[in-house]
């Protein structure tokens, strides 16, 4: 038996109680704080979540790394309570010596980088309802014509935005 397979039980164990403690626990707190009107208590969850968000996205792109380690949900578990016990404020302490300072170094950055992000996505949604109603106003309008039998290649291809490339744009090419 490799250790990996003596600590599944308890890995088994350990996961929903950390999705517990690390989301629905701070939600309802957060939820709690909020109607309180404790600006105090507000910041505490707030700063949470700005951690824990972090943390999470991390875990996502390191999964690979970490997926292997024995003890991992137990070390999270631990970790998420650190995270949140007034005892120890670690998230206010991850925040104001790591996050705070890294962003507040490269929030101009940032901005740039999120609004010209935001503009081109807006940019390709608008583009796709666009070329969306133009296909189905055309498909209306030829609704007398002789049917032309669109592919879903050729229907995505022409509800692409335009700088957006598909493997194969004419089903005859895949011939």
């Amino acid at each position: 038996m490799t250790i990996r397979m003596a600590f599944k039980p308890l890995a088994l164990l350990c996961k929903p109680i950390a999705v517990t403690v690390g989301f629905i626990y701070p939600a309802y707190a957060s939820y709690k704080a909020l109607e309180s009107k404790s600006p105090h208590a507000a910041a505490q969850w707030l700063t949470y979540w700005v951690v824990f968000s972090l943390f999470t996205v991390l875990e996502y792109f390191a999964d690979w790394l970490i997926s292997w380690l024995p003890l991992y949900y137990l070390l999270k578990l631990a970790f998420i309570l650190w995270l949140q016990l007034p005892q120890t404020q670690g998230a206010t302490v991850l925040y104001l010596k790591g996050i705070q300072p890294f962003v507040k170094k490269h929030e101009e950055e940032i901005d740039r980088a999120l609004e010209d992000t935001w503009r081109k996505a807006e940019g390709s949604v608008f583009e796709v309802k666009s070329k969306t109603m133009g296909w189905l106003s055309g498909q209306v309008t030829n609704r007398n014509a002789p049917s032309r039998q669109a592919s879903s290649p050729t229907l995505i291809a022409e509800l692409m935005p335009d700088d957006v490339e598909i493997g194969v744009k004419d089903p005859e090419d895949a011939l």
